[in-house]
């Protein structure tokens, strides 16, 4: 999956529903009338950072591949958009990733199909027609499947092809979804950027955290060991603000690093995060001098909300940013 995400100039903090709702109308108006387009919206709102036009050209697409695939007794298009948390429920443990390869976070899910594959229920509602003609466009310019995959990669998420004979083709996408967070108003004037060190031996919490911290108000350095941050700790015991440490880590657990820095910088607060979270292992944490226990099965906001206090700075609220992690 490409690394690069769309350019920062390029992309919003945005609902997702309106961009869905703007292809399906487009899609809609493409549609024989006597094809139906059948939409199911869950209660959530979810908002992700987005390229409007690319994603809503990727998922008209996507729309128009599912009509065109269209056979046997299907007459409609069923759209479906729920927001999901990816957990240890879909973890594959012998492959250490989750479906897809996504990091665990919050996704606003969409699948697209017809009533061969999906059944329509009350909760499904008709996208009308277009009532005047001329607004019906002659045709629409679908891209190719691979642009459509590349888009929807290029905004972190994944797309799943899943043709059937007799059937036509579905797609199930996934995109990381965002929530209001309460961030810093900014750093004081004259102030350095926060430094957070974050430790953790799964690569992809580390790729999350350093994608969510800088857009709260963070500088973040990751290490994958106890032993790799220790040793940065060591050459320079002042270079960072907090330190957050993974309690299982593959040779020492975040205690054991606990004990080794407070012997460096006794001032220095680290957070102790884990997904396997007990009264006794929280009770020897704060033994030893965490400044915090978390339990990652908590959205990743809480997490920065908790740095901001700790460190004394103002929240504020409505800044959006990806924010979920879940138990590994």
């Amino acid at each position: 999956m490409p690394s690069d995400a769309p350019h920062a100039e390029e992309t919003l903090n945005q609902k997702l529903e309106p961009i869905v709702l703007r292809a399906l109308h487009r899609f809609r108006a493409l549609l024989p009338r006597e094809v139906e387009l059948a939409l199911e919206l869950s209660h959530e709102d979810p908002w992700l950072r987005a390229h409007a036009d690319r994603l809503e050209h990727a998922l008209l697409s996507a729309c128009i591949v599912a009509w065109q695939s269209m056979v046997g007794l299907a007459t409609q298009i069923v759209v479906e958009m729920t927001e999901v948390l990816l957990d240890d429920v879909v973890l594959d443990p012998d492959a250490d990733k989750l479906q897809g390869g996504l990091p665990p976070r919050r996704y606003a899910r969409l699948v697209i199909s017809n009533s061969s594959r999906a059944a329509t229920g009350p909760f499904h509602t008709l996208v009308p027609a277009p009532a005047q003609t001329d607004e019906r466009p002659a045709s629409a310019r679908r891209l190719p499947l691979p642009e459509v995959r590349d888009i929807i990669e290029r905004h972190q998420g994944m797309i799943n092809v899943s043709p059937e004979a007799g059937r036509g083709t579905a797609f199930d996408i996934y995109l990381p979804a965002a929530v209001p967070l309460e961030t810093a108003a900014g750093t004081d004037a004259g102030k350095e950027t926060p430094h957070v060190v974050y430790v953790d031996d799964y690569e992809a919490m580390r790729a999350l955290v350093s994608d969510t911290l800088p857009q709260t108000g963070f500088r973040v350095t990751c290490h994958e060991s106890a032993r790799q941050a220790l040793a940065a700790l060591q050459a320079d015991p002042f270079g960072c603000d907090v330190l957050v440490t993974d309690y299982r880590l593959q040779t020492h657990t975040g205690i054991d690093l606990l004990k080794q820095v407070k012997l460096l910088r006794t001032d220095l607060p680290v957070i102790i995060i884990s997904g396997y979270m007990d009264s006794a292992l929280e009770a020897r944490a704060y033994d030893e001098g965490a400044a915090l226990v978390i339990n990652k099965g908590d959205d990743l906001s809480s997490l920065c909300v908790a740095l901001h206090r700790l460190l004394g700075h103002a929240p504020r609220p409505a800044l959006v940013s990806y924010s979920d992690w879940a138990k590994l």
